[in-house]
This record gives structure tokens, C-alpha cells and sequence, in this order.
């Protein structure tokens, strides 16, 4: 007969073999989510594993045999709480503006994509225009992005990672992919005249 102790390590240790089946595909997505800070994508990575571990031990694991797919989800839930959370600390209110009655300070007080320090750093220091229009994105559209056409997940997949329904899913990427072709079509024509200009 099993003690406690024994049922909790072997718990433990399922969850960890669990956890390290997946952990270099979450590091990869966390990083293509954080655009390349690896910092930020460590810590979004701990902290998913953190609630994973959570989720886990309280049986609240809810992953019908695709436990890929369950990590991925709570990686992507605590993205986007981590971004909502971002938007309203750099938007330049004071503290009890924010948070006096309750609301959500306007749109119009919140930083846009392009204001954001990191994504000035990696304006310099990207070469990849791929990566820089992607920083441009909101994170609703990028994570669409990231999903399908990075990663190669379905619609399906992806939607439920993410927690939309199917058609959701399907508009925000055809806006995704639209404002990521008007973005590189511009860096296109900026590169030819460049090189017409050197030539």
C-alpha cells in the first residue's frame, strides 16, 4: 500500500516528465511571444509551469490526451495577462487614475505596439524585417501568427489554444497577415530603392 509521500513524489514525477516534453517547444514559443528576449520568455515559461503544476496537483488538468496543447494554452493565457497588465503600467497614468472606480483607463492612454521600449530595442537590433512587423502586431493577431504559420498548428489547434472559436481565429489571422504583407511589402520597396540609390 502506497503511502502519501510516495503518491505525491510519483505525482511530482509525472508532472515533471510531462513538463520536460514540452519545455523546449514553450521556451521556443515564449520567445518568438516575447520577441526574443530570453528573460521575459524564461519567466513567462516558469510561470506557466508554475500554474501548470497548479492546475495539476488540484486535478484540474484538462488536456484530453493533448498535453502539448494544455501547456501551450496556459503559456498563451499568462502572455496575455502578462501584455494586459504591461499596457496599463506603461501607459503613462498615474496609479490612482488606474485604478480609482474600478475602470480600465481609455485605449487612447495606452501605449501603441510601435512605443513600446522593447520594441524600439529591436527596431536596432533586428535584421529580420519578419520579426520587427511582428512586433507591430497586437497580441491577439501575433499569437494567431505564431500558431498557424510559425509553428504549422491547424485552425483548430490553434483556436483552441487560444481559447476563440474557430471563426475568431480565422479573422484575426487574415488581419494578421494582411497588416504583416502591407509591412513588408513597404520594407520591400524601401530595400529596392535603397539599392537602386547604392547602384
Amino acid at each position: 500500500m502506497n503511502s502519501q509521500p510516495e503518491e505525491a513524489s510519483l505525482r511530482r514525477q509525472q508532472f515533471v516528465e510531462m513538463a520536460r516534453s514540452c519545455e523546449a517547444d514553450l521556451l521556443r514559443m515564449a520567445l518568438r511571444m516575447c520577441h526574443g528576449n530570453r528573460d521575459q520568455a524564461q519567466d513567462l515559461v516558469q510561470d506557466t509551469l508554475v500554474r501548470a503544476y497548479e492546475a495539476f496537483v488540484q486535478g484540474r488538468l484538462r488536456h484530453q490526451g493533448n498535453i502539448h496543447g494544455w501547456f501551450l494554452r496556459i503559456l498563451t493565457n499568462n502572455f496575455l495577462s502578462d501584455n494586459r497588465r504591461r499596457v496599463r503600467w506603461e501607459s503613462g497614468l498615474d496609479l490612482e487614475v488606474v485604478t480609482g472606480g474600478g475602470d480600465a483607463p481609455p485605449a487612447s492612454h495606452h501605449a501603441t505596439a510601435a512605443d513600446r521600449p522593447e520594441a524600439a530595442l529591436l527596431a536596432h537590433t533586428l535584421d529580420e524585417p519578419l520579426e520587427r512587423a511582428l512586433t507591430e502586431l497586437p497580441p491577439d493577431r501575433k499569437l494567431c501568427v505564431i500558431l498557424v504559420d510559425l509553428e504549422g498548428m491547424d485552425y483548430a489547434q490553434a483556436a483552441e489554444i487560444i481559447g476563440v472559436p474557430l471563426g475568431t481565429l480565422r479573422s484575426r489571422l487574415a488581419r494578421a497577415r494582411l497588416q504583416l504583407f502591407r509591412r513588408l511589402k513597404a520594407y520591400g520597396l524601401r530595400h529596392h530603392l535603397l539599392a537602386a540609390d547604392e547602384g
